[in-house]
């Protein structure tokens, strides 16, 4: 009787296999050249240093009328967080890639915002 009862519910562990198929990447349609959106994420490259990234970031989000939380840089990396007036989180972060480019990621939410991402990233790389 043990013996049916485990091929049972081994027999319930496999059918219920598919469905747990973890992690989906969702990539959203053409955005800015350059730039690719994953999981809520906007990965994208500047040619700029990492903390001219951060000051253009910093200053899209004022005119914006984000409410500043953080703002941190060094040569090597970066990070910038806002609020909206809904408080939704806006965390911007950047790595130096070599000595003209920066990488630079864009989140909003927890679940991320494809249209502000990409609004946000053109006019980044716009004050460059």
């Amino acid at each position: 009787m043990t013996h049916r009862i485990r091929i049972a519910a081994c027999s319930l562990a496999l059918a219920a296999l598919p469905t747990l198929a973890g992690c989906v990447v969702v990539a959203s349609g053409p955005g800015p050249a350059g730039t690719s959106y994953t999981l809520g994420h906007l990965d994208g490259t500047l040619a700029a240093s990492p903390q001219k990234v951060v000051d253009a970031s910093e200053a899209v989000l004022k005119e914006q009328d984000m409410h500043m939380v953080s703002k941190d840089a060094t040569g090597l990396d970066g990070k910038v967080v806002a609020r909206t007036a809904l408080d939704t989180r806006i965390e911007i972060t950047v790595e130096r890639q070599d000595e003209k480019k920066s990488k630079i990621s864009i989140r909003v939410g927890t679940f991320g915002d494809v249209k502000l991402s990409r609004d946000l990233f053109e006019k980044i790389k716009a004050k460059l």
